[in-house]
């Protein structure tokens, strides 16, 4: 007898464990919820979480926090939410960097695959070639007879090495045979006064981070990196029509949390996204900027992503570039 009593208590005990982490998520959220970014201040990743922040904390009904944490290109940031605990109190506004950087970085020290839950594609970032306004070019083949009449002259700020500035460059530089020498920044605010100033005469990067600049003549646009035009720049051509193909690349952003985040959590994160971008002044400034609304479910997004690193993988290898 005794021993079906202690058999059942502990039963009983199992049973309220197994359950625990159930409620938990049912009550979710009880606190603030952090959404890291893993560049600093000003960029696209930044803007685009500091104004979905506002609307999702009304419909989470608690506060969102965007906490910059640059450095290792991005990965500081991203092993952070990796081993940070599965109960989405701590998130991830990423960008394609995170499925980047395992081929590019030997001491990335987390799983992209396994150590993430997807919850959300947010928008697609359009990508540009721009050159200092001095730089004597005003076309892609001119920049490459430049290049190739002053070898050594070309310098190119990227956001960091294996962004996909650091990339594109490379592709570039293997595809019109032209050399280029890379300069990483720790983000795109210390990399545009370099290039307004001529320290540095090109960069290969988002809209929404060269647009200020652009619009105020310090810069100027010779290519898109997308297989059409985009509508906010329709006289720019594409790589292809510049006579230059297979750089069709953008970059993209997105929100995820750790590994095993309970399926309530997700869905809570993933309807407090769609409200945030249901939003029309958010969705505008957002829009304004540059960049691609591309709202996507977790499952979508998952796939997404994972496409993302087989993808990046094989560009990476058909450069020859190999992990550092």
């Amino acid at each position: 007898m005794m021993f079906k009593r202690r058999f059942l208590t502990t039963c009983a005990a199992l049973a309220l464990g197994a359950l625990a982490p159930l409620a938990q998520a049912q009550e979710f959220p009880t606190k603030p919820v952090r959404i890291l970014v893993p560049f600093p201040a000003g960029g696209a990743v930044d803007i685009i979480a500091r104004l979905m922040s506002t609307d999702m904390a009304t419909s989470l009904g608690t506060s969102v926090v965007v906490e910059n944490r640059p450095g290792a290109s991005g990965n500081i940031a991203f092993d952070a939410v990796a081993k940070a605990p599965g109960d989405g109190y701590t998130l991830i506004m990423a960008s394609a960097s995170l499925a980047i950087n395992k081929s590019l970085i030997k001491s990335t020290p987390f799983d992209p695959r396994k150590d993430f839950t997807p919850i959300g594609l947010v928008a697609m970032v359009p990508s540009v070639l721009v050159v200092n306004k001095d730089l004597p070019v005003n076309t892609v083949q001119e920049l490459i007879a430049h290049g190739k009449a002053h070898p050594g002259t070309l310098n190119y700020g990227s956001n960091g090495n294996g962004t996909t500035q650091h990339l594109a460059a490379t592709m570039f530089s293997l595809r019109s045979g032209v050399p280029i020498t890379h300069v990483p920044y720790k983000g795109v605010d210390q990399l545009l006064p370099d290039l307004v100033s001529g320290r540095i005469q090109l960069s290969f990067n988002n809209v929404a981070s060269m647009q200020s600049q652009l619009k105020a003549g310090n810069i100027r646009a010779l290519a898109v990196g997308r297989e059409q035009r985009w509508s906010g720049m329709p006289q720019l051509p594409t790589y292809q029509e510049a006579g230059i193909g297979g750089l069709e690349y953008a970059s993209w952003v997105g929100l995820l949390g750790p590994a095993g985040l309970p399926a309530p959590v997700v869905d809570k994160l993933s309807k407090a996204m769609t409200v945030a971008l249901a939003n029309a002044q958010t969705r505008e400034r957002i829009e304004a900027g540059g960049n691609e609304l591309k709202a996507s479910s977790p499952s979508a997004f998952g796939q997404f992503f994972h496409q993302e690193i087989d993808s990046w993988a094989k560009a990476i290898a058909a450069a020859g570039l190999k992990a550092e």
